[in-house]
């Protein structure tokens, strides 16, 4: 962007050159009579890199760019990033175009040896290894530099010293400085035996399984040692010298000290029968179930041991002694106590009536329904029994005695109690006309719609029942009696209450106009265009409308819009709409002219076209520099390099006309710092 910025004032500063030259015939020797000078510093590049650097500074003129080794030109003589043992030119320019050239040698820095006088030292101590195991230690620590890191047997170096987890043999350790000098220290890990003299002694003690089942268990500890692991059968080891599961057998413990010294001790396991001299006896008590329904139980309790499960013909055993649902027939009742020991006993169940002498008595109240409708119910009570469920005409029991939604017709209602005891009672239900001397009165009122609209409407009230419900020209019925949506035409409303009785009204919805009364007032607010402006068509209208809401505009008959703001217009004339939230509408005409020069820029154009264009130089058709002055707008495109040919350099106007005054001077700097616009 700054290059970008500084080609552009360059291409005005040579435009003013021209002009300057087109009335005073300025010499074109300048780069002789004030040469540029160039001036070169370097930073010479370190072996096999790219850090060489140059500064280049130039006299004799003014903004200076500068190209290496024939690159574009920018403004800054700073280059990096060079090589060694390479040339690079150099040439300066100025704004007049006058230019210097110079050859600058980069050259190579030696490298330097961080170790030049350096010894390493490393002071290598260890921990021998255990015989067949790896945890051995080695400590290195170095001297003579610092920034080390360590590597063993020439594997990764690390931060650490330490290195663990080692076996018996040979070992060298490798010091490296922060700046790659280098010792090394040899080592000998040697192998213990940390068994010999160590004697483990295992003692154990035992529960023997019950016959048949693996509920024996071994407990072991040791001494001889510490952190000991136990193992049965030479199987995984363990932290926990606890067996537990097993059945009857030999087994060998084996422990294991943390050093890995073990010891064993054989252990036999022997089968004991828990049921020898024991005797399982068992109680029941039973309920008889009702002929032909599985209702029966029998409860059983046991003696002869503890935590009794229980078994009905031979089927799964359960905690609770207690079997339901039982029909008449044999049973096998089988307690069986902790240890498996076993009793049985044998129940038979007969068969019980539980209605015997029992009167169940229905009792029945009733609704008619309604003529055509099966709104009717009957309820139902009943003695001679408790827990009673109901039926309808032989249907599904329920624990209601209610049933509803019945049409006229013979009922028979069934009661069944807890014991499935019986009795009914049949009910006749008539159907009964609830609009029998009923009479409806509908009233309606109206909004009558706007003409070709439909927003009228129609509410409708109704007497003589409750619970109404309205139609609209035999339409659905529906809870409100608000119609709303309604075009001009005429409307049957019908009303029906709760009980079905119905009642009807007409009513007539004539179109109005609703611009009849309304006069809607414009006025508009006109921005004119101002010339020599970005964007080139700038006029603006602003639309005021009064007398009604709701209000959208359009210009030249297009489409309306909310905002009453019309802006980027040309000069012209305009037809300007508006419509209200009625449809009602209005136009007017508004005519956007040209703004009239601003008062700074009206005494800028008198003084330039009179002190610096006379000489038709810029005027009449003049076009020296590529400057004309003809048109306003290129006096306010050019007023850059009229401040620099007219006001900073005093280049215009011509000889023999005088420079101009302070004052004049200021005339322009106003306009200029005003905005330089045709409107300032």
């Amino acid at each position: 962007m700054k290059n970008s910025l500084t080609f552009f004032f360059s291409l005005l500063f040579f435009a003013a050159v021209f002009f300057i030259a087109c009335e005073h015939e300025i010499p074109h020797d300048y780069c002789a009579t004030d040469p540029i000078t160039l001036t070169v510093t370097k930073t010479d590049a370190n072996s096999n890199q790219d850090n060489g650097s140059i500064l280049a500074t130039a006299t004799g003129g003014s903004e200076f760019v500068y190209s290496l080794n024939g690159a574009p030109f920018t403004d800054t003589g700073y280059f990096s990033g060079l090589h060694a043992n390479m040339s690079y030119q150099v040439v300066a320019k100025n704004s007049w175009g006058c230019t210097d050239t110079a050859l600058v040698d980069i050259g190579e820095i030696a490298p330097v040896d961080p170790c030049a006088g350096v010894t390493v030292t490393v002071n290598v101590t260890n921990t021998n290894a255990t015989a067949n195991q790896s945890n051995g230690t080695i400590t290195a620590a170095a001297s003579g530099a610092s920034g080390f890191t360590y590597s063993l047997n020439n594997g990764a170096f690390q931060a650490s010293g330490n290195f663990t987890g080692l076996a018996a043999g040979n070992y060298t350790v490798t010091a490296k400085s922060s700046d790659g000098c280098i010792g090394t220290g040899q080592t000998i890990i040697g192998s213990t035996n940390p068994c010999s003299g160590v004697t483990v002694a295992v003692t154990t003690t035992k529960v023997d399984p019950t016959t048949g089942q693996s509920n024996g268990s071994i407990t072991a500890s040791a001494t001889g040692g510490s952190g000991f692991t136990f193992s049965l059968n030479n199987g995984a080891y363990q932290a926990s010298g606890n067996f537990t599961g097993l059945a009857a057998g030999n087994y060998l413990v084996t422990a294991k000290n943390s050093n890995g010294c073990t010891g064993v001790k054989n252990v036999t396991l022997v089968a004991i029968n828990p049921c020898a001299g024991v005797t399982v006896t068992v109680s029941t008590t039973k309920v008889d179930p009702t002929a032909g329904q599985s209702n029966g139980s029998i409860k059983a309790t046991a003696t002869g041991g503890t935590g009794f499960t229980y078994s009905l013909n031979n089927g799964a055993f359960q905690a609770s002694g207690t079997f339901n649902g039982l029909a008449t027939g044999n049973y096998t009742v089988t307690a069986k106590n902790s240890n498996g020991c076993i009793g049985v006993k044998n129940v038979t169940l007969g068969t019980a009536n539980p209605c015997a002498g029992v009167t169940i008595t229905v009792s029945t109240t009733k609704t008619d329904p309604t003529l055509g409708l099966s709104n009717g119910s009957i309820t139902a009570t009943a003695t001679g029994g408790t827990g009673f469920t109901y039926s309808l005409n032989g249907g599904a029991y329920q624990a209601s005695g209610t049933f509803t939604g019945l049409a006229a017709g013979t009922y028979t209602v069934t009661a069944k109690s807890s014991q499935g005891c019986l009795g009914s009672k049949t009910v006749t239900l008539t159907s009964v006309n609830p609009c029998t001397g009923v009479n409806i009165a509908v009233s309606l009122t109206k909004t009558d719609p706007t003409m070709n609209q439909s927003n009228g409407t129609i509410t409708a009230t109704a007497t003589g029942g409750t619970g109404f419900t309205y139609s609209l020209n035999n339409g659905p019925y529906q809870a409100s009696g608000t119609f709303s949506g309604l075009a001009a035409a005429t409307y049957t409303v019908t009303a029906k209450s709760s009980q079905g009785c119905l009642g009807s009204a007409s009513i007539t919805l004539t179109g109005t106009n609703p611009c009849t009364n309304t006069v809607i007032t414009i006025s508009n607010a006109i921005v004119n265009v101002t010339p020599c402006s970005t964007p080139v068509n700038n006029g603006k209208i602003t639309v005021t409308a009064s007398g009604s809401s709701g209000y959208t505009y359009n210009l030249n008959g297009g489409a309306y819009q909310a905002s009453n703001i019309f802006s980027g217009l040309a000069t012209g004339s305009f037809t300007v709409g508006v419509k209200d939230l009625n449809g009602c509408t209005k136009t007017s005409t508004a005519t956007v002219g040209t703004a009239p020069r601003g008062p700074l820029f009206d005494q800028a154009r008198s003084l330039i076209l009179s002190r610096c264009g006379a000489s038709n130089c810029h005027t009449n058709g003049g076009n020296k520099a590529g400057y004309n002055f003809d048109n306003d707008c290129n006096i306010v495109t050019a007023w850059s390099a009229i401040k620099a040919s007219c006001v900073t350099s005093n280049s215009m106007p011509n000889s023999p006309q005088p420079q101009l005054t302070a004052a004049e001077k200021a005339t322009l700097n106003n306009w200029i710092n005003a905005g330089h616009g045709y409107g300032n």
